[in-house]
Order: structure tokens, then C-alpha cells, then sequence
């Protein structure tokens, strides 16, 4: 009987052996994971239009029409940068583009 009774006690002590280490691994699953309250909210800035004004600041070339292909090819490439850290949409590309041309060149694209 009593090995029967040993036998019985083993058991429990293993399965609470088993219960204490699910137990303690859940335990660690937990403390890994960072608390929900702790974790940063992301604010989400309003989408805002850039504006001539935000353009300019970041002083483009105008352009007359009287510049060599190099000067003109400068031209665009930095506008293509400003419009770029603006993130402006193709519609604003051509108002503020159109906006730089001056003199010959603001005539022919009127007279386009």
C-alpha cells in the first residue's frame, strides 16, 4: 500500500512540477511583453497642402527662356527636388513650375 501511496505522491509532485513551470513560462511570456498603457500613441499630423509660399522658401530658379539647356536642365532637376521634400501632387508641380516661368518663357506657356 504504501508504494501505492509513494506512487500517488510522485505523480502529484510531478504534475505540479509540470504546473509550476508552464506557469513560470507563461510567467516569462508575460513579462517580455510590454504593457499596453506603456506603449507611445502615434499622433497622426493633418494633411496639410503645400503652398507657394512653402515652395519658394525654398528659393527655385525662375526661368525666362534665355538660359543654355544645362541652366534649364538645373532648373527642373531642382524643382523636381523641392516637389519631392514637399510630397506635392502632380497638379501643384505644374502651378508652382508654371509660376517660376518668366518673360519668353511665361509667354509661350500662356500662349500654350
Amino acid at each position: 500500500m504504501w508504494r501505492i501511496q509513494a506512487m500517488v505522491a510522485n505523480r502529484r509532485r510531478r504534475i505540479s512540477g509540470s504546473n509550476d513551470i508552464v506557469e513560470a513560462i507563461h510567467r516569462m511570456v508575460d513579462a517580455m511583453q510590454p504593457p499596453v498603457a506603456a506603449q507611445p500613441r502615434m499622433a497622426i499630423a493633418p494633411i496639410r497642402v503645400p503652398t507657394v509660399e512653402d515652395f519658394l522658401r525654398h528659393k527655385p530658379t525662375e526661368f525666362t527662356g534665355k538660359a543654355s539647356p544645362d541652366e534649364a536642365d538645373a532648373c527642373l532637376r531642382k524643382c523636381e527636388k523641392i516637389f519631392r521634400v514637399m510630397y506635392c501632387e502632380d497638379e501643384q508641380k505644374l502651378l508652382f513650375a508654371t509660376y517660376l516661368l518668366n518673360e519668353d518663357a511665361e509667354y509661350w506657356w500662356t500662349g500654350m
